[in-house]
């Protein structure tokens, strides 16, 4: 039937494809760590509600004033259709609202187009809210429908697990139940990080026992005539020594232990994977908190900022994906950068393979790196220290409708 539709698609052209669009979609995503309430629609069926002349400018929308409509759209939207997740009513807030067209390997993408045809114009609503893991139970009660008494196709739920009906105001309520697909994402473990040889010695410790030496022998020397001091004082090194022997350690280092080529394979692939695993999350603060476990503080903001622009679809309006695939191509040991530390330095290059799912399609992104890293054990743990990337490549890959694919999240 997919097929079909897309065959019947190409017979006619790009305006009469717009038209041929159902009024209203909505769309309900419930994600591990996030929810969207999410709206696809023609402006002509809610154009009178807004007060917005489609004859304006001979039917022509300029994009000076798409931008008041999108605006007008969704304060419209912000208190529609609450949601219910596991018996509580969440604030969404608005994420983004943009013009859209139909594409047909891409579902809906942004009207990248100056001025649009009013006759021929979709919108396309989303709303978010962060979630602090797995929901079991979410309801709506859908509230936006083309006219009076008619209806709207409204899907709700996972990739794996959808709800879809055709709902009108006499019958709105939609609910969706978990099965058991959303899980917490798990960091991959790193192996334990090599010793470097050295030796501590307690400088206080040493420096007592020394003096003790040298008493007792005075002592042996003198015979009967040694002072009753000397003894005193020999029995207070000794507790001096003993006392002393955790503090002022001088560490004797000798060669740093050597990182086998199978070894930095390893750990590079886990803390890339794990630095993905991050933005699994949705809240901020979350994401800094996992991500911390794998990069260095002082690279912290620039690994934040650098994957999550990487992972951001322009087409859809700034959607982000979500890794699901990390292949490490590539990872060669090298003596590039300073190194102060158990550690290594490497030339590397990995494609991540990520999705995301909204208005009502999955896109498929492929990004393609090569970096210059170094990486450093840190309190006992291996840690990103830093990171230059010398070659990206971003693609988006075709879609397929949410049914059709059957990846896990």
């Amino acid at each position: 039937m997919l097929v079909l539709g897309a065959l019947a698609l190409l017979l006619v052209n790009p305006a009469e494809a717009q038209k041929m669009f159902a009024p209203v979609h909505g769309y309900v995503s419930v994600e591990t760590f996030e929810i969207r309430k999410e709206f696809v629609m023609r402006l002509d069926t809610v154009a009178d509600r807004l007060n917005i002349d489609l004859t304006e400018n001979k039917g022509v929308i300029s994009s000076e004033r798409r931008l008041q409509i999108e605006k007008k759209v969704g304060e419209w939207l912000s208190d529609k259709c609450p949601l219910e997740v596991d018996g509580v009513q969440i604030e969404m807030v608005l994420d983004r609202v943009h013009f859209v067209r139909r594409d047909l390997e891409k579902g809906m993408v942004v009207e990248e187009r100056e001025t649009v045809i009013a006759g021929e114009a979709l919108l396309g609503v989303v709303f978010a809210a962060a979630l602090d893991g797995p929901v079991k139970e979410v309801k709506v009660k859908w509230e936006v429908f083309p006219a009076e008494a008619s209806a709207a196709i409204v899907a709700i739920g996972t990739r794996q697990n959808t709800v879809t009906k055709k709902v009108t105001p006499a019958a709105a309520g939609l609910q969706w139940l978990s099965k058991g697909e959303l899980t917490i994402p798990e960091l991959l473990d790193l192996p334990s990080p090599p010793r470097r040889d050295h030796m501590e010695i307690p400088l206080l410790s040493v420096l007592a026992g020394l003096v003790v030496l040298i008493m007792t022998g005075a002592a042996l020397r003198l015979g009967d005539k040694t002072p009753a001091w000397l003894g005193m004082a020999v029995v207070g090194m000794i507790a001096v020594a003993v006392l002393a022997r955790g503090q002022m350690k001088v560490e004797l280092s000798g060669e740093s232990t050597q990182i086998s080529a199978s070894l930095a394979d390893e750990v590079v692939y886990a803390l890339l994977r794990n630095t993905y695993r991050a933005f699994d999350y949705r809240k901020e603060s979350d994401v800094y908190d996992v991500l911390a476990k794998s990069v260095d503080g002082e690279l912290l903001t620039k690994v934040y900022l650098e994957v999550q622009n990487s992972l951001q679809l322009e087409s859809q309006g700034g959607a982000r994906a979500r890794v699901y695939e990390l292949d490490l191509r590539k990872c060669e040991l090298n003596e590039e950068g300073e190194k102060k530390a158990v550690g290594f330095n490497a030339r590397c290059s990995w494609v991540a393979i990520g999705t995301v799912t909204h208005w009502g399609h999955t896109h498929d992104r492929v990004n393609r790196y090569e970096a210059q890293l170094s990486v450093e054990v840190a309190d006992g743990n291996w840690k990103l220290k830093t990171l230059e990337l010398l070659n990206q490549e971003r693609k988006e890959k075709g879609e397929a409708p949410r049914a059709a694919l059957k990846k896990q999240p």
